[in-house]
């Protein structure tokens, strides 16, 4: 049985969105980290409003950090119509909390229509990551679709959990206590839930023969960068595909800086050429995941984040990586070499 469906084009991405958001009969959940206000952010807020007016349950949440750029009436009309929407956190000039508005996200992009079909992965709601409306230079990113009933009650839980986090400030004024995010294994039919770090660190702590990262954001902390020095060590193969470009340039720098270490200890590393590839994926001996979650300390305790594991699917994420590779350069030490104002950032590169 096929889990998924793997989706790497935004227009083909937005089109299955909106094709379930039409054929929804009962309910619409949409959780996204970033919706902006373009030709997409609005495309998808009509046809929301016209399943309101047809009577379909709509629950929106969106992260105040990520949509900072939305009107403050954006969604007005869709409220009216009979649309749930929840902002998880607001910042407040006047309110020392404003500090949990930063650090505490929610990143997760869940929508799941009826309860029977789902989508995940790192596609935000807007148009760079649409060929037609940004270019040939648009966003490279990675979604799944499914329709595998456990992974989409999985899926629904932490839609809710999200949900739960919005509606009540005592929700979000932990700052300090962790998101319990749930790492999410599909085994055939059955499907399990695990803390998200602890069992991440279970299947890297079990490689044995390669270990493949593929992020926008390579800012491995403690555990996470001395476990694939380890198995280098091990003789592991591991290899890190990053971007040659970043949108956010000093976290780039802070990436190439560990990559560069990983490289001096034996990883292979390789730089996507073409545009910013904001695809998240990892390879670990038989399991494949992929969802929300960066190689980084915010994605494992900071952030609301999604990863779903699925063992015994890889040849399916080798065609994707084997892609990405063709458009890649094999980095050396001189390709990732910084400045020295990154080594000022590494203390804090657990708030990137």
């Amino acid at each position: 049985m096929q889990v998924y469906r793997i989706i790497t084009e935004g227009d083909r991405y937005y089109s299955r969105l909106l094709r379930a958001i039409a054929q929804a009969k009962h309910s619409i959940y949409m959780m996204a980290y970033i919706w902006q206000n373009d030709a997409i952010g609005r495309m998808f807020r009509r046809a929301l409003e016209r399943k309101c007016r047809q009577g379909v349950e709509v629950i929106v949440v969106v992260d105040a950090v990520g949509s900072f750029a939305l009107p403050s009436q954006f969604f007005t009309a869709l409220e009216q119509h009979g649309a749930q929407i929840f902002m998880h956190h607001h910042f407040h000039a006047l309110d020392w909390n404003w500090f949990r508005f930063l650090i505490r996200r929610n990143h997760r992009k869940i929508f799941i229509f009826d309860e029977k079909i789902a989508f995940t992965g790192g596609f935000n709601l807007m148009s760079e990551c649409s060929r037609r409306l940004y270019g040939p230079r648009r966003w490279l990113d990675l979604a799944i679709e499914t329709r595998h009933a456990g992974l989409v009650q999985e899926l629904l839980q932490q839609f809710r959990d999200g949900c739960r986090r919005a509606r009540r400030r005592i929700w979000a004024q932990r700052l300090l206590a962790r998101s319990r995010n749930r790492a999410i294994v599909v085994s055939g039919k059955r499907t399990f839930h695990f803390a998200m770090s602890r069992y991440f660190k279970r299947r890297l702590r079990r490689a044995r023969r390669e270990i493949v990262i593929c992020v926008p954001y390579f800012v491995p902390y403690g555990f996470y960068f001395r476990i694939l020095r380890k198995k280098l060590h091990e003789g592991v193969r591991v290899e890190i595909i990053l971007p040659r470009f970043f949108d956010v340039p000093f976290v780039g720098k802070v990436s190439f800086f560990l990559a560069r270490k990983l490289l001096q200890h034996g990883a292979q590393v390789f730089l996507y050429q073409p545009r910013f590839s904001h695809s998240k994926f990892y390879l670990i001996d038989d399991y494949a995941a992929t969802g929300s979650a960066n190689y980084d300390y915010r994605s494992m305790v900071l952030n609301l984040d999604t990863l779903v594991f699925v063992r015994g699917e890889n040849h399916r994420w080798q065609e994707f990586r084997n892609g990405l590779k063709k458009q890649s350069v094999q980095a050396k030490a001189q390709d990732l070499k910084t400045s020295f104002f990154v080594r000022l950032l590494l203390p804090w590169r657990w708030l990137f």
